[in-house]
């Protein structure tokens, strides 16, 4: 299973069925259809109730009439939405599943270069099913990481990699309790990973309104499922899919990695009283993902010049040990600084 959704979210289940926002009772009934699209109305139940129905409707109407569209309005948290494309993939159909929400102190994001949350996580998935390889499957969040992730990490008083969150006042922070206080997710890529999580709220709450709302709220999820066959013989796509994957799969893996590293630097490290230098210790090699591992690979120095409005403060910053345990020498002020190191590919674990 996933840690960041299963048992772990039983709490705030609970929690919504007391509150009065959650039905334990509610069933999916569909309130809307043509020919190849539905609106289901989950009546506040289990998200994972509705959007089991609601795929089921979709495939459905791809059997007929090629492809079908299905949303779904008042609807809990579906759960990991990768499930329902490994579902629809195993039943020979490609699929997207997409959740978005979006509106003022809503969810947990902000908007690229906002200053105040107004977005989810709004994550999408896409499956493609195949013949003797794997379906395809890909599940993501359009934040650097899925919050579900950052509450396995507090479970675990665990810190995160750099560059996931920050602190209510906007500040990068690796601590998982600055989330719940007040933080915000990064969107993943930047602007981009902004534009997709801006398409899942926006085809979310369009596909599923009732009327048009006077606050900027909206949520809801959309399933899509197709039927190959509807574009020729299903024995052409779904090799056709297998000889794609076996040539992504041959492609030679590369011989680095670019890891990225970010340093806070509180000012009163940097100016303190005494005038004495003061060494910031760099995150360290076990910050980084598990997935990138860094043993030993030697950062050289690096320069920074830092002016300051109506004072000019000159100062460098020499970043001379290792990747495993970089030391930052201020000699002046700083706020945040990022550098990127190209590693080996011998150096990754």
């Amino acid at each position: 299973g996933h840690d960041s959704h299963g048992v772990i979210r039983i709490p705030a289940y609970l929690q919504q069925i007391e509150s009065g926002r959650l039905a334990a009772d509610g069933r999916p009934v569909v309130v809307h259809e043509t020919a190849a699209t539905a609106i289901v109305d989950a009546n506040r139940g289990f998200g994972q109730v509705g959007a089991a129905h609601a795929l089921q409707v979709a495939i459905g109407k791809a059997s007929s009439a090629g492809a079908g569209v299905v949303s779904i309005r008042r609807c809990g948290h579906i759960g990991r939405l990768g499930h329902y494309a490994e579902t629809a993939a195993a039943q020979g159909f490609i699929s997207m599943i997409v959740y978005g929400n979006m509106g003022p102190g809503t969810g947990l994001t902000a908007p690229f270069g906002g200053a105040r949350r107004h977005l989810g996580t709004n994550p999408w998935s896409f499956g493609v099913p195949s013949g003797e390889t794997q379906p395809v499957v890909v599940d993501f969040a359009t934040t650097v990481v899925a919050e579900g992730k950052v509450q396995v990490a507090r479970a675990k008083h665990a810190e995160l990699p750099p560059g996931q969150i920050v602190d209510k006042d906007g500040h990068p922070s690796t601590n998982p309790e600055d989330l719940y206080a007040g933080g915000m997710l990064l969107p993943a890529a930047g602007h981009k990973g902004y534009g997709l999580s801006l398409v899942a709220s926006l085809l979310g709450a369009g596909l599923t309104a009732e009327e048009v709302p006077d606050n900027g709220v909206g949520a809801g999820v959309v399933v899509m499922a197709i039927d190959p066959r509807a574009f020729g013989a299903l024995e052409t796509f779904t090799a056709t899919i297998d000889n794609l994957s076996a040539g992504v799969e041959a492609v030679a893996p590369a011989l680095s990695v670019t890891v990225q590293f970010t340093v806070v630097v509180p000012m009163a490290n940097v100016l303190p009283e005494a005038g004495v230098h003061t060494a910031v210790r760099a995150p360290s090699s076990t910050s980084l993902p598990d997935a990138v591992k860094v043993t030993t690979a030697p950062v050289r120095a690096v320069a920074v010049a830092v002016m300051l409005a109506g004072t000019v403060i000159v100062g460098a910053l020499f970043f001379t040990s290792t990747v495993n345990e970089p030391v930052v020498v201020l000699l002046c002020a700083s706020v945040t600084v990022q550098f990127t190191v190209v590693v080996p590919m011998a150096n990754v674990l």
